[in-house]
């Protein structure tokens, strides 16, 4: 393959891998910056005679290039929050309604992918950053293979205690055990979580109907029915909390109003947590056929892709956008009330072991040889000289293509031919400079010797006014898309 990667002038290339900061002779003058959303400069506000021009300028071209030469489907280009890759219709449909995890895809989308897109013929159908389940759990519906790797402690159990099956006996015992906690006066109560900062995000009586309902679950000795009742009360925690995910972590709620009796905020947890097991054993019943997938919890870059992946007809995925995003802030609450987190360093621990999509970890260099040469040249280089909320972001955008090279390179050798795979991503900006990841991802997959079918772009990611106003011409690349590979 030729690669169309233009040379920006004044910098030293070497065709060695090197994941350490590119030698570059540009310089960028000071400059005032606003950007804690990842802006503070564009073409625009750039001198066209300074050489930070030039490296914008060459990398805008290599994304024309790369256009030039790759299928670019823009099924959809306008700027919302609804499309098929995300969640929301997840929320009507059996088992995967049973927790909102917005991160994920919606169903139809996978189902779509994997009956008119490949053939899977009795192959594996694996998911690498498999979230909540839902590519492993639509393959267990249609009667396919399914394998999800995630290193979220949190994810791994929802996604497997949504991928249960229960005997009729088992079923009886689950109604069995409603009927006991909606009567139950909830005598038990669990301790409180290791972690201060979650106690603050709850009125105290509410936090302690909350344990109360923890420590009734704690007690079941049935692993399956224990498992459903934790899900419906991990569902429960932002509803009960004065705070909501927004972003990056968690807002105050502004019209947020809890139970102020002890007994009120008791029967308002069993009335909430009751409802969604009694749709949980009904949705358990509507679908007897459903083949189980498996959950791995652990990472799937590395030596981690053990025995189990093989024979591969497709994969399907959302690696976590480059984006700076902290699931292990985002997801706090759910994740040390659900003793997935017991120590600080539980929490240290997941964050390293996760893909390179955010500066809260420090890694050592990993990878190196399987990254894209225009991010380590042109795109790094470039954002180290801005003046950025975090001065790892361009190390981060290095190591996230890192990452994914080595995955798509030990992914390629367990793939039948004329497997698909099939990567939704999202596309960042940082020093006003768009990250066109679906593009990049695009290139990387043909390095490593994949054919790229198409990159089809699914929605207009909706800016800030700053992004907007910066971006100018350049506003096509806020999107997200998913990148289709096919191993031949």
């Amino acid at each position: 393959m030729t690669r169309h990667i233009v040379q920006p002038s004044g910098m030293l290339h070497s065709d060695s891998a090197s994941c350490g900061v590119p030698q570059a002779a540009h310089s960028v003058p000071n400059q005032e910056h606003n950007d804690h959303d990842g802006v503070s400069m564009t073409l625009s506000d750039i001198n066209p005679e300074s050489e930070s021009a030039s490296l914008v300028g060459d990398l805008y071209r290599h994304y024309r290039a790369l256009e030039r030469d790759i299928r670019v489907n823009e099924k959809s280009t306008r700027t919302t929050y609804r499309s098929p890759v995300n969640f929301i219709e997840s929320m009507q449909k059996p088992r995967h309604r049973w927790f909102p995890y917005k991160e994920g895809f919606s169903p139809s989308f996978v189902e779509e992918f994997l009956t008119t897109r490949v053939s899977i013929n009795g192959g594996l159908v694996v998911d690498p950053f498999s979230g909540s389940g839902t590519t492993a759990l639509v393959a267990g519906e249609l009667g396919f293979r399914g394998l999800g790797f995630d290193v979220s402690p949190l994810t791994d159990f929802v996604a497997r205690t949504k991928a249960v099956v229960m005997s009729a006996k088992e079923l009886r015992s689950l109604k069995s055990y409603l009927l006991d906690f909606a009567n139950s006066p909830l005598g038990s109560r669990a301790s409180n979580p290791n972690n201060t900062t979650v106690e603050r995000y709850f009125e105290p009586e509410v936090l302690d109907a909350l344990l109360r309902a923890k420590g009734f679950f704690s007690e079941i000795d049935c692993p399956k029915i224990s498992s459903l009742f934790k899900l419906a009360f991990l569902s429960a925690i932002e509803p009960f909390s004065t705070h909501r995910k927004a972003g990056n972590g968690v807002k105050r709620k502004t019209n947020y109003e809890w139970p102020t009796a002890e007994t009120d905020s008791v029967l308002a947890v069993k009335h909430f947590m009751g409802e969604i097991l009694e749709m949980f054993a009904s949705d358990i019943e509507q679908t007897p056929n459903f083949y189980p997938p498996e959950f791995l919890q652990r990472s799937c870059l590395g030596d981690s892709l053990s025995e189990e992946v093989e024979d591969v007809s497709a994969v399907l995925t959302s690696p976590p956008y480059a984006n700076c995003f902290d699931y292990s802030k985002i997801y706090m609450s759910e994740l040390w009330l659900g003793d997935f987190f017991e120590s600080k360093a539980d929490q240290q621990a997941f964050r390293e072991a996760s893909v390179r999509s955010h500066v809260h970890a420090t890694w050592a260099d990993r990878y190196c040889e399987f990254g894209v040469p225009v991010v380590d040249e042109i795109i790094r280089p470039y954002i180290e000289e801005q003046d950025l909320w975090s001065p790892r972001i361009g190390s981060m955008l290095s190591g996230y293509f890192a990452d994914l090279g080595n995955l798509l390179t030990n992914l390629k050798p367990r793939m039948r031919n004329g497997g698909k795979l099939g990567f939704v991503v999202g596309n960042s900006f940082y020093g006003g400079v768009a990250v066109a990841t679906d593009l990049l991802l695009a290139e990387l997959g043909r390095s490593r010797g994949y054919e790229v079918e198409e990159v089809r772009v699914y929605r207009g990611i909706i800016p800030s006014s700053q992004q907007f106003r910066k971006l100018g011409n350049n506003r096509k690349y806020m999107r997200e898309s998913m990148v289709v590979l096919r191993r031949s």
